[in-house]
């Protein structure tokens, strides 16, 4: 695959999957009522009430303006015990990734990596692949994905869900659809892509993303992995009967899931996206087609939301208990990144956008976002 390829084509088959798994869980339980994507009925409430009508005890939020850090905000929406403050460190989820993104363009730009090459030319032994990898113990379970197979998978299609690896999987993993054909989402292919960056840094990922990105971006309050200090300062929270409250404590760094931060770090992060124009680019340049009928498509690492205003980069993180957001704008420079430690989050972080980023957004009807 190159940067001039024809772009794949949306996955209706994997679109209407999806559908049908969301309509069978909103379906299930009256609590996850964010699977109704209407987020417009809340753009006249002050986000404190939302949080309160809502039941959101944490949320906290960074916003940008012309690419720089403007406002840092907390809101609650309950009696805390313990006062929620600015460096509340949450799990970014799937925020992870557009981070892992960055770090990887950041090697393409310095020629270290190119997005054209097969994976196995930088994995000639081939890939361990975990079958737990969202809850590693001694002797996992494995397979080895052999050098034959990666040979078939250019290193870009792992930072745009295009390799046709599944999201997660618990066997042996064979790219279907072919690698470059359809927007199919992937954790795998983020693993895949750490595996890519721990073999050609010759560091553990966390780091390097550490000596890459954290230390780099005065991101203080950043990790991949769970610290024991984390206990006091996560702020988490769950869905009753379906998840037990707990922080989620990863003890192994994930490229696609494991980021702790803090809304001020993750916005430290956008602003130094929006600082490189170089980046920005590249992750803008071969964009492929999600959703037809919102218009969405998928860059390098972000989604890609088209106005008539340019282009908006979008990502979402959605692990049990949190929910999170961010996008901003390459043209004006505005932005926002939203935290929050309950499964409606997402209502909030789509309220807040509304005062950074005025304007309808086919991103919160992404069937994937809630």
């Amino acid at each position: 695959m190159n940067h001039h390829q024809t772009p794949p084509i949306w996955n209706n088959h994997d679109d209407m999957r999806y559908r049908r798994k969301l309509m069978l869980l909103c379906g299930l339980s009256p609590l996850l009522s964010s699977c109704a994507t209407d987020f417009s009925q809340h753009k006249n409430t002050s986000p404190t009430d939302l949080a309160r009508q809502l039941g959101i005890c944490s949320t906290s939020y960074a916003t940008l303006k012309n690419g720089q850090m403007d406002q840092i905000q907390t809101v609650s929406g309950c009696s805390n015990k313990h006062p929620l403050t600015a460096d509340a460190i949450f799990q970014a989820a799937s925020l992870t990734k557009p981070v892992t993104a960055y770090a990887a363009l950041q090697w393409v730009l310095a020629g270290k990596l190119d997005l054209t090459k097969p994976v196995s030319h930088y994995l000639p032994k081939g890939y361990i692949h975990f079958h737990k990898v969202l809850a590693r113990t001694v002797n996992d379970p494995h397979d080895v994905m052999p050098p034959r197979a990666l040979s078939n998978i250019p290193l870009g299609t792992l930072l745009n869900h295009t390799s046709g690896l599944p999201n997660w999987s618990a066997q042996a993993m064979n790219p279907s659809p072919a690698p470059g054909q359809l927007w199919q989402y992937s954790g795998e292919g983020y693993m895949l892509l750490q595996g890519v960056l721990e073999a050609v840094s010759g560091q553990s990922f966390s780091d390097f993303m550490d000596s890459q990105v954290f230390t780099p971006l005065d991101m203080n309050h950043s990790s991949l992995v769970w610290h024991e200090q984390h206990h006091s300062e996560v702020h988490s929270d769950a869905i009753p009967g379906l998840w037990a409250p707990r922080p989620g404590k990863f003890k192994h760094a994930l490229a696609a899931a494991s980021l702790y931060t803090t809304a001020p770090d993750y916005g430290k992060f956008l602003c130094a996206v929006l600082r490189q124009e170089k980046l920005l680019a590249l992750t803008l340049s071969s964009p492929v087609k999600v959703d037809r009928s919102l218009g969405l498509e998928w860059g390098y690492g972000w989604g890609i939301e088209r106005s008539n205003n340019g282009p908006h980069l979008w990502h979402w993180g959605n692990n049990p208990g949190f929910r999170s957001f961010a996008m901003f704008s390459p043209v004006s420079g505005n932005g926002l990144v939203a935290f929050t430690n309950h499964h409606q989050g997402i209502a909030m972080a789509s309220r807040i956008a509304q005062d950074v980023l005025p304007g309808e957004h086919q991103a919160f009807n992404f069937h994937m976002v809630s």
